[in-house]
């Protein structure tokens, strides 16, 4: 499957924000990006090193190719500045097409993950025959309050509490839905 990038358009506060497929030059900014406390406690698999790194880009090459996930580096005035993805549903775990991002520490607040969350939303109803969707899933931990306000800021709807799922899900989530 062809990768292709987005662009999230400049705002009168923002620069614009290109979406792009990750590369292998992107390994050292992923390993600086997982040094964050905040991104290490809130993400499933957090990355320490530059092996563990360089398997996760080439795990999204592969998930891209075989169209269970397709994953952006998130580049603002040419540096990496965070990562969003959109999942193909996989019951039990996920009921619909997914969206999940991070962002590192000094990019937040400045609205880059709820533009990007707005700009992979607004691909997945848009028509694109890669993973359509008519319904979108943002799942996170209880407690991660950043990732509740992006979801109210792009419409998403608080849908349920999710029951922990060790070992991969150890505390309970919040399941926000976007219908098309």
């Amino acid at each position: 499957m062809t990768r292709q990038s987005l662009t999230v358009p400049a705002t009168s506060t923002a620069p614009a924000l290109a979406l792009r497929p990750w590369r292998d030059s992107d390994v050292s900014a992923v390993v600086a990006a997982h040094r964050d406390e905040a991104i290490r406690r809130w993400l499933m698999r957090p990355l320490t090193d530059e092996d563990a790194a360089r398997a996760w880009v080439t795990e999204l090459d592969a998930r891209w190719a075989d169209g269970t996930m397709l994953s952006w580096a998130v580049e603002e005035q040419g540096r990496v500045v965070g990562h969003v993805a959109v999942k193909a549903a996989e019951p039990p775990v996920t009921l619909a097409t997914g969206v999940g991002y991070w962002t590192v520490a000094d990019a937040r607040g400045r609205g880059i993950a709820s533009r990007c969350v707005e700009a992979a939303t607004q691909w997945l109803f848009g028509g694109q025959e890669i993973m359509a969707a008519d319904e979108v899933e943002l799942l996170h931990t209880v407690g991660n309050e950043g990732s509740c306000r992006v979801a109210r800021k792009c419409g998403y709807v608080l849908d349920s509490v999710l029951p922990p799922m060790p070992p991969t899900f150890p505390s309970e989530g919040h399941r926000h839905l976007r219908r098309r």
